[in-house]
């Protein structure tokens, strides 16, 4: 019984990762349950009967996704790198994200769904902010943000910083042509502007 939900749940995965992948490239309008059926080498049936329908598969692939991504940020943040090199790190692979899905920004389709819009309000108070206290509470032992700045306020900037990077959906390609881009937002960030 065992060895069958684990094998159910391995298909589950490649069918996942094929639809995400798929998303990535054509957006989340452009992709079919047969585009996702062929991409993860399974009937269209299989992928019915694992999601039931096409809302069903973004929703838990974009579940999946955003956990996924919470876990990935919690193990950088719990990791032995001094702090700006955290953030650094945070910063652009979080830029990336946000320039993935041909335009279609998670948040677009995550205020469209309730169900999901529940799952990162759940990901966020329960694991993401207390994850963002910890870590600018690290920043502020280490130096790096002054202690006369209070959580609320460095939330409230932080969530300002989020927003705005999520708005600007050629943020990737822009870093990219300036490499140096990124480390002038940390230094921002990190040091105001008369640094």
């Amino acid at each position: 019984m065992a060895d069958t939900t684990k094998k159910k749940e391995v298909k589950k995965e490649v069918m996942r990762r094929a639809a995400l992948e798929l998303f990535k490239t054509y957006g989340f309008k452009k992709v079919s349950m047969n585009d996702v059926a062929q991409r993860a080498g399974v009937s269209q049936v299989t992928v019915y009967n694992h999601f039931g329908s096409k809302e069903e598969l973004v929703r838990d692939v974009m579940k999946w996704f955003t956990t996924g991504l919470v876990d990935k940020y919690t193990a950088m943040i719990n990791s032995d790198l001094p702090f700006l090199e955290k953030l650094e790190a945070i910063v652009v692979d979080k830029t990336e994200v946000i320039s993935q899905f041909q335009g279609e920004l998670v948040q677009e389709v995550m205020r469209d769904d309730p169900q999901l819009q529940a799952h990162i309000d759940d990901l966020y108070n329960n694991k993401v902010k207390p994850n963002i206290i910890s870590f600018f509470n690290e920043g502020t032992e280490q130096g790096y943000i002054n202690r006369k700045y209070s959580a609320d306020s460095i939330m409230f900037y932080f969530e300002v910083m989020r927003r705005g990077l999520a708005s600007i959906p050629d943020i990737s390609q822009r870093m990219t042509r300036d490499p140096n881009m990124a480390k002038e937002i940390i230094d921002i960030m990190t040091y105001g502007l008369n640094g």
